[in-house]
């Protein structure tokens, strides 16, 4: 008997180890710079990424013809960005735009099964629908609600197993916004509910899930904000005032059950506890944040912090405020991504299988297969490659940094397999 439990001990401790989830990287997206003025692009939008174990940030590509971005979201292989009227379906491994679709208005993106969900708005424009979900293989239209059902603009959306849930804000006609939550059936296709948030639910701009809550936060009429609650399983609602925000919030994040917001005009970043509606503490950072988000696994926090017109800087905090990092970015870093991973997620892909060993690993690595082998780190830099030419190939790694990394094999035939490693 003793046997028996050792061995199960042994095999959870062996998946354990080879399914690690950690954050690979922290990927940026950079507004750029729009002159309303002149209509003029100064400085196109960028996506950047940041790698934690370097602590080091390294731009991936511009997009040219556009005028800010909106929204991010990852797959398995891939993630997908929204720029000013376009989404970009990028390869996750080595960042290369695959291709681009036209979508006017799109505003954020969530992935669910082989769909695509965006939500719209934009100023002064109408459309016919201002929620359209697509398939991810041609980014075809799969379906939509109407405006007929649904005729407002339309922010935040979140997927929880089946269905999305969507911020309807109206957020495009100053002094006409709404506050609701619309519920879209993904496996019909349909409105399955729409939750009028209140009057002090008005104007919804992020959502954050916490377990079976979802919480938005509301900008209501800029004079102010508030958080919702809707309770998922119970259909239970509740919103909240914050006492302490008198422009509008200009950035919020969930982490651990609590949010974290700033004022438009402040420095400080409040926690905020929606079970009991209390504010906690506030932080004093001395900067005026642009973009957020918490890293649950590492036990800190990203901002963006930007004069919206030359400069940008990703500061890395930890829970206390305390700066660990600054790195200069671009314009207007306003969207902040965990890119987070197993050891056995996007590594293992269709094609060619791909062994190595040992993982994690010190100075050498075993890689078994023949063809072209490159390394990259998490930002997506190549750091290391050579032919491989034998069933077994010795990879020395003892000149690479400490951190997370992604062996790449191409076979002669063309097929690639991939797996990450960790070099400690």
């Amino acid at each position: 008997m003793r046997n028996v439990f050792f061995t199960l001990f042994l095999a959870v401790l062996s998946l354990s180890l080879s399914a690690q989830t950690y954050v690979h990287r922290i990927l940026v997206l950079n507004e750029g710079y729009f002159d309303f003025m002149t209509g003029d692009v100064i400085i196109p939008p960028s996506v950047g990424a940041y790698d934690p174990s370097t602590m080091s940030y390294t731009q991936l590509f511009t997009i040219e013809d556009a005028r800010f971005t909106s929204g991010i979201a990852f797959d398995d292989d891939r993630y997908y960005v929204a720029a000013d009227g376009q989404v970009l379906v990028v390869d996750r491994l080595t960042d290369e735009v695959i291709n681009t679709y036209s979508l006017p208005g799109v505003r954020k993106l969530a992935v669910w099964n082989d769909l695509v969900v965006a939500t719209r708005g934009e100023y002064g424009v109408p459309f016919g629908s201002y929620v359209q979900v697509f398939n991810k293989s041609d980014f075809s239209l799969a379906g939509e609600i109407p405006a007929t059902d649904l005729p407002y603009t339309t922010e935040g959306v979140l997927v929880v197993e089946d269905k999305a849930y969507i911020a309807v804000n109206n957020g495009f006609v100053f002094g006409e916004e709404v506050g609701q939550l619309a519920v879209l059936d993904l496996a019909t296709l349909s409105l399955e509910e729409v939750i009028d948030l209140g009057p002090d639910g008005i104007n919804p701009d992020n959502l954050m899930r916490d377990g079976d809550k979802i919480l938005t936060l509301n900008n209501k009429d800029y004079t102010g904000s508030s958080v919702s609650s809707y309770r998922i399983t119970t259909g239970d609602l509740s919103t909240a005032n914050l006492a302490n925000v008198t422009s509008g919030c200009g950035t919020s994040a969930l982490y651990n059950s609590e949010v974290y917001y700033q004022d438009f005009l402040s420095t400080a970043l409040t926690r905020y506890a929606p079970e009991s509606e209390e504010i906690i503490t506030e932080l004093e950072l001395g900067q005026n944040l642009y973009g957020l988000v918490f890293d649950p696994y590492n036990e800190r926090f990203y901002a963006g912090v930007t004069d919206f017109f030359s400069s940008g800087t990703l500061y890395v905090y930890d829970l206390a405020g305390n700066v660990l990092d600054t790195e200069t970015v671009s314009v207007s870093p306003g969207n902040i991504a965990l890119d987070v991973r197993t050891t056995t997620s996007i590594e293992e892909q269709a094609g060619l299988e791909l062994e190595l060993f040992p993982n994690p690993a010190t100075t050498h690595l075993t890689v078994k297969g023949s063809g072209m082998l490159r390394v990259y780190n998490s930002a997506g830099a190549l750091v290391l490659d050579m032919q491989a030419t034998d069933a077994l190939n010795l990879v020395d790694i003892e000149g690479l940094a400490n951190g997370v990394y992604t062996l790449e094999l191409t076979a002669e035939n063309g097929q690639r397999g991939h797996r990450t490693f960790v070099k400690q």
